[in-house]
């Protein structure tokens, strides 16, 4: 799998998609929603890169994502991040006040779940 990275723009506030990275000179190459490209310091962006997994809806999801899942106990929200520690995709539940395995919410696929936003543009989504 090649691996696929969104960013935040630190500056503009907005989404954009990463074209290239060029680590040894610290620079990302991103498209803007309205079709602009830049190249730009990677200092400028907050990269995120794809779980390789997709939500209910076939939508990709990348960490900082919000996904929304259906439980017997109603609808709950979580937020998905990369733990360094144990080098895997997680997600993490503020209702629950648990962290899980990304995998094993996939895997299990008991309830259906999707992307409703990111922590960039929705963080009013994690309280709920």
């Amino acid at each position: 799998m090649i691996p696929k990275f969104r960013a935040w723009d630190k500056v503009f506030k907005e989404m954009v998609q990463v074209n290239a990275l060029v680590l040894d000179e610290q620079v990302v190459k991103v498209t803007y929603k309205n079709g602009n490209v830049a190249k730009e310091d990677m200092k400028e962006y907050e990269l995120m890169q794809s779980t390789g997994l997709k939500d209910k809806n076939g939508k990709e999801i990348f960490e900082g994502d919000v996904l929304a899942i259906e439980t017997d106990e109603g609808v709950t929200n979580l937020k998905v991040f990369w733990d360094e520690k144990h080098a895997l995709f997680m997600f993490e539940s503020k209702k629950y006040n648990e962290k899980d395995l990304l995998a094993e919410l996939v895997e299990d696929n008991t309830y259906p779940f999707e992307i409703i936003g990111n922590i960039y543009e929705n963080k009013e989504l994690l309280d709920a």
